[in-house]
């Protein structure tokens, strides 16, 4: 039997509720984002949240994964071609940072919110710190320089990468993020690219 199709109102409504949960938890936290709160804020009944997701946590998997999948397609197409590890992590990160001032409740709804809205063995959790992983790895560190991937060394390179704009989110630090593209790059090359011993 094929597939049946979506008809336009039902993918309105469906993006209505995708938008308002990245914006209720984006906000207010994980700990906000009722199905009830959800329906209030894309003007439907939760009845209506049923009809487009199985569960609460259907939802919310899967809206997880159409964000995290976004980052990850806007960071591919960004670094696509680059050769050099230095500018390919000041490119990342500039991207991240892009995305973050552009849909800043998308960007706190998969890298900000605690705890993870999903769990984090789950493809779509990992997939940005693979594609990372995967190009990275493919370059040549320059010279007097060697690749530091270390689960320690990973660690502290998401947390400077993530800083910025989580401390953006809470209204500790000035926006637009990007403004601190060029820093955190710095800080992020120390880290992964350390001198050889």
């Amino acid at each position: 039997m094929p597939a049946r199709k979506e008809s336009p109102t039902r993918l309105a409504t469906r993006r209505r509720i995708v938008d308002a949960a990245i914006k209720v938890v984006g906000e207010s936290g994980l700990h906000e984002a009722s199905v009830r709160t959800i329906a209030r804020e894309a003007g439907c009944n939760e009845a209506v949240i049923y009809h487009h997701f199985d569960s609460k946590n259907a939802m919310q998997e899967e809206v997880f994964a159409e964000v995290a999948v976004e980052l990850a397609d806007s960071r591919r197409r960004s670094t696509q071609g680059e050769s050099d590890p230095r500018a390919f992590i000041r490119i990342w990160i500039e991207e991240s940072y892009r995305f973050y001032d552009e849909r800043p409740n998308a960007f706190a709804y998969t890298l900000l919110a605690f705890p993870s809205i999903i769990d984090i063995a789950a493809d779509p959790y990992t997939e940005n710190s693979r594609l990372f992983e995967s190009s990275i790895t493919a370059l040549h560190p320059p010279v007097g320089r060697r690749l530091d991937l270390t689960p320690v060394a990973f660690s502290a390179f998401r947390a400077a990468v993530i800083g910025p704009p989580r401390d953006i989110h809470a209204g500790v630090l000035e926006g637009p993020a990007l403004r601190y593209a060029e820093p955190v790059s710095k800080i992020a090359e120390a880290i992964l690219l350390p001198p050889l011993a």
